[in-house]
């Protein structure tokens, strides 16, 4: 961690406003690009690592940006890694737990996303709880309005999976590589293919 990125997290841990509770602190690497709206907050209940396990000598960023009203709650030791993107629009909530989210992967948060404790988030793997563009009908009602997103504690999810709007996976569950989840996944199983579907039950993982 150079000087630049120790007077980055010294400012977010002992000067900012935007962090309220300081239960853990900020931990900014080099190449973090952190863009915060002065109304939002985060929450911090464990360490907050960002662009960590990054590659000696690379120039890979990792992007973290909160707008207006948006809370981040992080309740464990949480690392984004490099080239990982957290974004929360407007009045959205993301509330984090113990885990990290490897490269290439998004987590864009437009109303309510829970991600619980022991979270393996592989790369390239990107949850949105909506779609980011709104569909109307002929008397402008919105069609495709945004829907929460929770994921269970100690939950894999494999590369390059899409997880969707209004899911819920259960706790210790494996979301195989390349998988899209539009529907809820029970706890303890194994989901593959497009749409996700259940092969197996009852496992446990390390």
């Amino acid at each position: 961690m150079n000087k630049e990125d120790k007077l980055k997290s010294f400012y977010y841990n002992n000067l900012s406003k935007n962090v309220c509770e300081k239960h853990g602190e900020i931990i900014i690497f080099k190449n973090s690009v952190v863009d915060i709206h002065k109304s939002a907050k985060i929450n911090l209940n464990g360490n907050f690592y960002l662009n960590s396990n990054v590659f000696k000598g690379s120039k890979a960023e990792c992007y973290l940006k909160l707008q207006e009203n948006a809370t981040l709650n992080v309740n464990g030791r949480f690392k984004l890694f490099y080239g990982a993107t957290i974004q929360l629009f407007k009045n959205a909530s993301l509330t984090l737990g113990s885990g990290y989210i490897n490269s290439n992967s998004v987590i864009a948060c437009c109303n309510k996303i829970v991600i619980g404790d022991g979270a393996a988030i592989a790369r390239n793997v990107y949850i949105y709880d909506g779609d980011h563009h709104s569909i109307v009908d002929d008397e402008g009602n919105i069609l495709n309005k945004s829907k929460s997103i929770n994921i269970g504690n100690h939950v894999w999810i494999g590369v390059g999976a899409i997880i969707l709007k209004g899911v819920n996976i259960g706790d210790g569950s494996i979301i195989g590589a390349g998988a899209v989840v539009n529907k809820d996944i029970p706890a303890n199983c194994i989901a593959v293919g497009n749409p996700a579907k259940v092969v197996k039950e009852n496992i446990r993982w390390k």
